[in-house]
């Protein structure tokens, strides 16, 4: 493996320093898939730039007062939409028609998004965040919003759009002194589990961070307990029953090794394992980068801390194809633990091939930014 204490990108920092201003909840999701939880008023939002423009222009008034909101009864579950009369503005409750009160519902978001619109003009007024505006629209559009957060304080824009033969996926470049423009290959969809390009946006960050603030992003020291264990001859490393795996000479992301899983049935399976000691239970949080190739046909992709029920879990995207992605999970151990078990976990067809690489174990809630290549 590597070092057991590795100088890397503090990923979830990095991205605390972005806050959505529209269209909708990519930048939300995308900072959950690094263990962030951030309050927002556009986190979970959406918005589109004609109305975003209107918004600032008009200081946020009158939305988020009680008769701008209103609640919509939205698809097959019944769920109550709060929208706004004088705007695009919309967003999901998690309250339902047949099971929550309307009145009740009402007065709680109007509550939640006042103190959230609240606290977006602070951070407006401090000038400390990159405001970032991800969808369709125009240059003109968003210049003009980005000339406006302006008179709130010394703000800049980031808009997020898709990628074109001219503008590589996870590039950036600057428009003027206010606005960036950042590049991805897709948007995100929600059919099922939430599908975007997580790594692309923290690429395009980095680099936005950095000509925003003419500075490194920031950098963390990290102690990956696998790391130590190997290096200390102390841990085990196991194949499922119903996979085999080599090790591949080809370099990992963060250094050490790359592996080839390939699953032998179509069960659910602990594919790769390794079991390591540690002084004493807590929050633990482990993570592995994993490539799948073309025509890859699994339904799940992971990683668990064996034996533990998880708290917080990002799942890999098996529909990604050919690029290095990140999953991890954390979970918190009874006390009296003394050793731990990391798991990668797969379901799919026999023959399914795909690699892992950069397996990291850290204490805490979420994992640093183990294996970004910024």
């Amino acid at each position: 493996m590597t070092d057991s204490s590795t100088l890397c990108y503090d990923v979830p920092r990095l991205l605390q320093m972005f806050e959505s201003l529209g269209e909708n909840c990519d930048l939300g999701v995308v900072q959950r898939a690094v263990g962030l939880e951030p309050f927002g008023l556009f986190r979970f939002a959406a918005c589109d730039a004609a109305c975003l423009a209107a918004l600032v222009r008009a200081r946020f008034q009158p939305l988020c007062e009680s008769e701008d909101l209103w609640l919509d009864v939205v698809g097959p579950q019944r769920e109550f939409w709060v929208k706004s009369r004088h705007f695009s503005f919309e967003s999901h409750t998690n309250r339902f028609a047949d099971r929550d009160s309307a009145q009740v519902t009402h007065a709680g978001e109007v509550e939640k998004f006042r103190y959230l619109k609240a606290s977006l003009l602070r951070e407006l007024s401090r000038g400390r965040k990159l405001f970032v505006f991800r969808g369709n629209s125009d240059l003109a559009t968003l210049r003009g919003i980005a000339s406006e957060l302006k008179t709130y304080g010394p703000n800049h824009l980031l808009w997020i759009a898709l990628a074109n033969p001219s503008h590589p996926a996870a590039t950036v470049e600057r428009d003027s002194e206010d606005l960036l423009l950042g590049f991805i290959s897709r948007f995100g969809t929600y059919d099922d589990a939430p599908i975007l390009p997580v790594e692309e946006w923290v690429s395009v960050c980095a680099q936005a961070y950095r000509l925003w603030r003419h500075e490194e992003p920031p950098k963390v020291h990290v102690d990956n307990l696998i790391a130590q264990a190997v290096s200390a001859d102390a841990c085990r490393w196991l194949s499922g029953s119903n996979a085999v795996t080599r090790k591949l000479k080809e370099p990992a992301r963060a250094g050490g090794v790359v592996f080839e899983h390939r699953l032998v049935s179509d069960e659910r399976t602990c594919a790769y394992r390794v079991q390591l000691p540690i002084a004493a239970g807590g929050n633990y949080t482990f993570s592995a980068w994993l490539k799948v190739p073309e025509h890859f046909r699994a339904a799940q992709v992971g990683v668990m801390l064996g034996g533990n029920p998880h708290t917080t879990i990002w799942m890999a995207d098996p529909k990604t194809h050919t690029r290095w992605q990140r999953t991890w999970v954390y979970s918190k151990l009874p006390d009296d633990a003394r050793s731990i078990s990391c798991d990668l976990v797969m379901a799919g067809q026999p023959g399914e091939v795909f690699h892992s690489a950069s397996w990291c174990l850290e204490r805490g809630t979420r994992p640093s930014g183990y294996g970004f290549v910024l």
